[in-house]
């Protein structure tokens, strides 16, 4: 038989064209929102102005409240026959964590308006200030001061910086949500796990590759009241390129299509899904993405 000779460019694009084809990360990902069922979607992000210096957002009937550097938003929904306050959510299960250059500040802040403590103020494994709290509706905020911050803020500002879930086996879930949705660990070389022979990693931290968020895994505790909220009360959103593709790669990974597709006028989509955790994931597709 003849020995076929194909040219190094073709053979080089025929290499770029598979590997294309099998990686997650060959679209654009980004941590678009968390959102939360409240009483007053309205009253929400007027506490969150107020007390924390959100920004106000609002699309149409949508209301959002961002951080001054528009890394990540919450988006307030408004369903009465939903659940709408969680103080009888462990911290463990689910928390919000912004990063602050001035704890104190904040924290009796929140609690003027009508927040609370927690846990008390204390030091993490790495010497990081921690001060876990909760809005008026219950939902989990920490505070959190980093020796070495991860991301960069404006000064004077609180930053979004990671949302905390419970999972059954965070290595497993950060590993998955790297390989099936594209997204990176986004912090190497952690003090307290550089002896450890399983990784060098911050393994329990996922973030996109644009640097504007990140999920915190925890194994302590429940790993349910999350999960067990539903669409109706919280999600986590992903501004995507290709929801299409991309759910499909999830699905391929153990994920699961909660409905069908929606698709609005504007020709804009989404797709809500499980991961194999049980997370209520969105992915949003928008021409401009």
């Amino acid at each position: 038989m003849r020995n076929l000779k194909i040219p190094a460019v073709k053979r080089l694009i025929v290499i770029a064209v598979v590997f294309l084809n099998l990686s997650a990360t060959a679209q654009y990902i980004k941590f678009k929102y968390l959102a939360l069922n409240v009483p007053n979607k309205m009253a929400a992000a007027q506490w969150y102005k107020n007390t924390l210096g959100f920004k106000i957002i609002t699309n149409n009937k949508d209301v959002y409240v961002s951080d001054a550097g528009n890394n990540f938003r919450i988006k307030f929904l408004a369903d009465p026959t939903q659940k709408s306050n969680y103080k009888d959510v462990s911290f463990d299960a689910c928390h919000i964590a912004l990063e602050s250059d001035s704890m104190h500040y904040w924290s009796q802040r929140i609690l003027k308006a009508g927040g609370s403590y927690n846990t008390p103020p204390r030091l993490n494994a790495i010497g990081d200030a921690v001060i876990d709290m909760r809005d008026p509706n219950g939902f989990m905020i920490q505070l959190i001061y980093r020796v070495h911050p991860y991301y960069t803020h404006t000064p004077g500002s609180l930053r979004f910086e990671h949302l905390a879930l419970n999972m059954s086996n965070n290595k497993d879930a950060a590993l998955w949500y790297v390989e099936f949705m594209g997204l990176t660990i986004p912090w190497s070389k952690d003090p307290a796990d550089s002896t450890r022979a399983v990784s060098n990693y911050r393994i329990p931290y996922v973030g996109d590759p644009g640097h504007n968020m990140a999920m915190e895994f925890l194994t302590t505790g429940d790993t349910r009241p999350y999960t067990q909220l539903g669409f109706g009360v919280s999600y986590i959103a992903f501004e995507v390129s290709n929801a299409r593709k991309l759910a499909k790669n999830m699905i391929r990974g153990g994920a699961k299509q909660v409905g069908d597709i929606q698709k609005n006028s504007n020709g804009d989509i989404a797709i809500c899904m499980r991961c194999p955790w049980g997370n209520m994931i969105q992915l949003i597709q928008t021409k401009a993405s």
